[in-house]
């Protein structure tokens, strides 16, 4: 009898442990929102590879600032506007990170320091998110 239940126990083990190995990679709808936008500036915004664009954007995105071209063909245009990459490499981390990044419900914030200005601000971007792409776009500033 403990030889059967050590055989079944030897069987199960491997799917036991396996199980936990799928757990670490879940990712909970916030973070999942937060690493979208995360990969958009990685993949896309830093190394100014705007093929990848309709892979993180949705085909109705709007943008709410005036001083930008709206739709994502708009998106594509500003992003080929800010001139070369700062560097070929794609890591996994931002050559420019936020100060902070906060994310609830649908939307995810990044909050970058104002490094054009003299006295200490900020500048952020807001991003929607619906359906796995980014449906909507705001930024601002502050002194």
């Amino acid at each position: 009898m403990t030889l059967v239940r050590n055989r079944k126990l030897a069987l199960l083990l491997p799917l036991l442990t396996s199980v936990s190995v799928f757990a670490q990679g879940y990712l909970s709808p916030l973070e999942s929102n937060k690493k979208l936008v995360l990969d958009l500036y990685r993949l896309v915004i830093e190394p100014r590879n705007t093929d990848l664009v309709e892979q993180f954007v949705s085909g109705d995105f709007v943008e709410h600032d005036a001083r930008f071209p709206g739709g994502k063909d708009g998106l594509v245009q500003l992003i080929k506007s800010m001139g070369p990459a700062v560097s070929e490499d794609i890591g996994s981390d931002l050559h420019n990170p936020p100060a902070s990044i906060a994310a609830a419900g649908d939307l995810v914030v990044y909050v970058f320091p104002d490094k054009a200005k003299t006295s200490q601000g900020f500048t952020f971007d807001a991003y929607r998110i619906k359906e796995r792409k980014i449906v909507e776009h705001w930024t601002g500033a502050t002194k």
